[in-house]
């Protein structure tokens, strides 16, 4: 369920290098679920997807909300930034809230671990690319 709603607004995150990185945290998400299902955990495998739509979701929901005013105005991008970070907080928050609350049987390794994973995307990707 998550994955579709993230999917989903990735199309409207204006910029290829965005684009790319939430893409790469979705594809570190499928592919740590997918060696919890091959390994036999169909619950490790389903926390992993929670823990992952979580990095996932939240870094769409930022990069939605930070989109550039106009004009090029300092002010106005720290203001777009520590907006988009207070929704960023905010959305992990309930996700994580959500994920604990309705999902009696999650196993917290692969959860918090791929969380974490789809972090380090993000963090490995600034070395790479040039200009997001």
């Amino acid at each position: 369920m998550f994955i579709l709603v993230g999917l989903e607004g990735l199309r409207m995150v204006v910029g290829s290098a965005v684009s790319r990185i939430i893409l790469a945290q979705v594809a570190v998400t499928m592919a740590m679920a997918l060696l919890l299902l091959v390994s036999g955990s169909s619950v490790g495998a389903a926390s992993a997807l929670s823990g992952g739509a979580v990095g996932f979701i939240a870094s769409l929901v930022y990069a939605r909300k930070m989109l550039a005013p106009k004009g090029g105005d300092p002010k106005a991008f720290l203001s777009a930034h520590y907006r988009a970070e207070a929704y960023k907080l905010a959305y992990t928050i309930l996700l994580f809230s959500l994920v604990f609350t309705q999902f009696k049987d999650v196993q917290v390794v692969p959860l918090f671990a791929t969380y974490i994973a789809t972090l380090l995307v993000y963090w490995v990707a600034l070395i790479f690319v040039k200009s997001l």
